[in-house]
């Protein structure tokens, strides 16, 4: 079996103290998006035949494409999220502070740099919901989360997404290195 892609980053020095990290998310998983795939395409297309053909407008088939397009909505969901936050991200490291996308944080308000992971589901043992877990498990391997506490807010900011834990964890010790 192929080693998964748990993303990465590299440091460049720019001088005077300033170093910019480019993180490289973690693809998502192609069997959790090959799942989600053919999950909607088995309930998806029965359902929209049902939708599209006047005869099998009655109760139970109304009732049963609700249903279709229900767990077609819910794949759809499911690999929206694994997509989510896989892109490149920048970040800026100067003695001042941190410079995130999306604002700049000094040094002296950050009060902690932390790396999470999604919770592990119980897994079945066997069987095609144990091949099922596999796959999610796969999937939530490349979720952490790197977040950064500030004394001035109680909702964290994002720093990276989409990371194996390793690669979270090495990524806070780079950043948590060039803090004064």
């Amino acid at each position: 079996m192929a080693q998964q892609d748990l993303g990465g980053f590299t440091q460049q020095e720019k001088g005077g103290g300033v170093a910019l990290i480019t993180v490289r998310p973690a693809r998502a998983s192609l069997a959790f998006l090959a799942a989600t795939g053919l999950l909607g395409a088995l309930f998806g297309l029965p359902a929209l035949a049902v939708l599209l053909d006047p005869r099998r407008h009655d109760a139970i088939s109304l009732a049963a494409a609700l249903c279709a397009l229900l767990i077609l909505t819910g794949a759809v969901i499911a690999f929206r999220r694994a997509r989510r936050g896989r892109g490149e991200r920048r970040i800026r490291l100067a003695p001042e502070g941190i410079t995130l996308p999306e604002r700049h944080v000094p040094w002296s308000v950050v009060r902690e740099l932390r790396a999470e992971q999604p919770a592990a589901a119980r897994q079945p043992a066997t069987g095609v919901y144990g091949l099922a877990a596999n796959v999610a498990a796969q999937q939530r391997a490349a979720e952490a989360r790197l977040l950064l506490d500030t004394v001035e807010s109680t909702e964290p900011l994002l720093v990276a997404e989409g990371l194996g834990i390793a690669v979270a964890e090495r990524l806070r010790d780079a950043i948590l290195r060039r803090r004064p």
